[in-house]
């Protein structure tokens, strides 16, 4: 599955309202949920959660990629969030993250989760990637 398939104007969010890490997690989970992917978001929240208990997901140059599989999706999709001043998520590299790919997908679906997930890391070691989506002026844009 194309991870452009996944991605809807209702799961982009170019200025985030979040502060924390936290904050940025439950904002991201809101998205899914409203756009009709989640059958719970408490338990998807929940599950993302158990899933950085086993790593972080903050990486270098801003990036996190938050990620579960749950039985709490109804629909596979990514939600794509933008800090203007950035959420200390505990990265990699000590930075402030900024660029958010949230992926949710169903429990038990691990080749397509592992299929997503590096899609967007080819994605956001594309030159220019990355730049363009935090000037996007839009969700179209985006």
């Amino acid at each position: 599955m194309d991870i452009t398939n996944l991605i809807e104007l209702e799961t982009i969010c170019l200025d985030l309202k979040a502060q924390t890490k936290d904050e940025a997690l439950k904002e991201l989970v809101e998205m899914l949920e409203a756009a009709g992917k989640l059958n719970s978001q408490s338990q998807f929240l929940a599950d993302i959660w158990k899933r950085e208990e086993i790593g972080n997901t903050g990486f270098d140059d801003g990036i996190a990629i938050p990620h579960a599989k749950s039985d709490a999706v109804a629909k596979p999709a990514v939600a794509v969030g933008i800090s203007r001043n950035g959420i200390d998520y505990g990265a990699e590299d000590g930075e402030l993250s900024d660029v958010f790919f949230m992926l949710a997908s169903p429990d038990g679906d691990d080749h397509h989760h592992i299929e997503v997930l590096a899609q967007i890391s080819t994605k956001i070691i594309e030159d220019g990637f990355v730049e363009k989506l935090k000037q996007a002026q839009s969700r179209e844009e985006a």
